[in-house]
């Protein structure tokens, strides 16, 4: 666009931005005026623009000749449907119009005249044979007006040539498409949204992200998990964060909830795996929130979806406590197990069943350290037994780190060492668990391969001052960091 521009480009461009309700801003970024010069040519147009009217009327054959472009441009863009119902309309008007003339020749004996089409036409102008024209309802204007507002109404329109409908452009002639474009504005480009496989493959769990669309979420419900002094909180804040991770995950997700307890309980939220959907999310919400903060309700809530007899996978014996949640966890076949391990070496023996034994090669009846001949033989055995391990506790830890009655920390020490204090002979019935033989269980039950097995992370939740027995603790941080996951301790 030149710098100076000619009255009827400037005409031309406000023209424009009426007809078009092009905005002022929009319109002086593309011709590159400012809005000054824009609003001075506006106002001129509007203040001035009346005295065209009253200039002499003697071009009207030229209005005729423009007229006769609209009305011809016009109907050239009519439907075909409107123009078989104009057809269908003319056709029944001079029916109507011959039976309405016989009957009244036939009753009244009257001449017909001639018959007179009163359909107006569109343009509104009439023309007579002798190709004179005169306008009907519409003002007088000048031609060049005419001419611009045409040139302006085919603005874009013209072809490569410049000339449409006998209209030539004499600014854009054969380079108008390449004008065109650099006048328009560049359209904007919207930023592409993440595909849906991009958020199916993202998992959020106690503040961390991982990259996983098939996860399972397994968590120890056993009644061992509310002792000590802050067990309930313990148990609030793993469902806490379950739910958390739960109501992030992506439509495009698929996950499952397997909650397990002792050596060979547990319950799962389905069969397979299943669809992170508003649905399956709310069974498992509603599952999770159950679980009451006493044993008893705890043991009402757990027991609510497939039992383990339900379940297909089918667990070899002698793959026992968190060996045997992982097994159920990893049947599912997901990407990533989420694990809140509790202390399940401290199982009560009256809810364990003796067929959980199978496969360990435990001998229930002769499972003690020691068989007193007398009381007071076994209690000096017992006595014993308790300040050794106490010293043997003080000696590997700290004592800044635990308690300062010498018979807590024999407790502890027993309960560390997999011995229970509170039967005749220090019995091991509860605790002499083969956790290196249950190990090996279950990697000979593994139907995976190597390359198939899921990713593992196992969150310890564990009371003050208690860890798993040192060959559970060891095999199982080792298998975490094969499957490429960690263990560690919640919270």
């Amino acid at each position: 666009m030149p710098a100076e521009f000619t009255g009827e480009q400037k005409l031309r461009i406000v023209l424009e931005s009426i007809i078009r309700g092009v905005p002022r801003d929009e319109q002086c970024k593309k011709y590159g005026i400012t809005p000054e010069q824009f609003q001075t040519w506006h106002d001129h147009l509007i203040k001035n623009g009346g005295s065209i009217y009253e200039q002499a009327g003697s071009n009207v054959g030229r209005i005729s000749s423009q007229a006769k472009k609209i009305r011809t441009r016009k109907v050239k863009y009519v439907p075909w449907y409107i123009k078989l119902l104009l057809i269908l309309s003319v056709f029944s008007n001079l029916a109507a119009g011959i039976v309405w003339a016989v009957w009244n020749w036939s009753v009244q004996g009257v001449e017909l005249g001639p018959m007179v089409d009163a359909e107006p036409s569109i343009s509104q102008i009439e023309v007579t044979d002798d190709n004179t024209s005169s306008v009907k309802d519409i003002a007088k204007q000048p031609p060049e007006l005419d001419d611009l507002i045409e040139q302006v109404d085919q603005f874009g329109k013209l072809s490569d040539d410049g000339i449409e409908n006998g209209l030539e452009s004499p600014d854009l002639g054969k380079n108008s498409k390449a004008n065109l474009e650099e006048m328009l504005a560049p359209a904007l480009k919207l930023p592409e949204p993440p595909s849906s496989l991009e958020l199916g493959n993202r998992v959020d769990f106690i503040d961390q992200t991982y990259e996983a669309k098939h996860v399972v979420y397994l968590i120890d419900v056993g009644s061992y998990q509310l002792k000590g002094p802050n067990g309930v909180e313990r148990l609030e804040s793993m469902k806490l964060s379950v739910l958390e991770s739960l109501t992030k995950l992506s439509a495009n997700s698929y996950f499952n909830l397997v909650l397990c307890w002792n050596l060979r309980e547990s319950h799962a939220l389905g069969k397979t795996i299943l669809r992170a959907n508003d649905e399956n999310k709310r069974y498992a919400t509603e599952w999770i929130t159950s679980l009451g903060t006493s044993p008893k309700l705890l043991k009402e809530g757990r027991n609510q979806f497939y039992p383990k007899e339900l379940l297909y996978a089918q667990i070899l014996p002698g793959v026992v406590g968190p060996w045997y949640g992982l097994a159920t966890a990893m049947s599912y076949d997901p990407d990533i197990v989420f694990f809140l391990a509790g202390n399940m070496p401290d199982f009560s023996p009256d809810e364990v069943s003796r067929n959980d034994y199978n496969g360990l090669g435990i001998n229930l009846d002769a499972n003690s350290l020691a068989s007193p001949q007398s009381a007071g033989v076994g209690q000096g055995l017992n006595s014993l037994i308790r300040k050794t391990a106490g010293y043997w506790l003080v000696a590997l830890q700290s004592e800044r780190n635990l308690p300062d009655n010498a018979e807590e920390i024999e407790e502890i020490a027993l309960k560390r060492l997999g011995i229970d204090s509170s039967l005749p002979g220090l019995s091991l019935q509860k605790h002499s668990i083969p956790w290196e033989k249950a190990f090996d269980n279950f990697l000979a039950g593994l139907e995976l391969g190597i390359a198939k097995i899921p990713q593992v992370h196992v969150f310890q939740t564990l009371q003050e001052h208690t860890r798993w027995p040192t060959s559970l603790q060891k095999s199982m941080a080792e298998f975490c960091e094969s499957t490429r996951g960690n263990l560690s301790v919640f919270p």
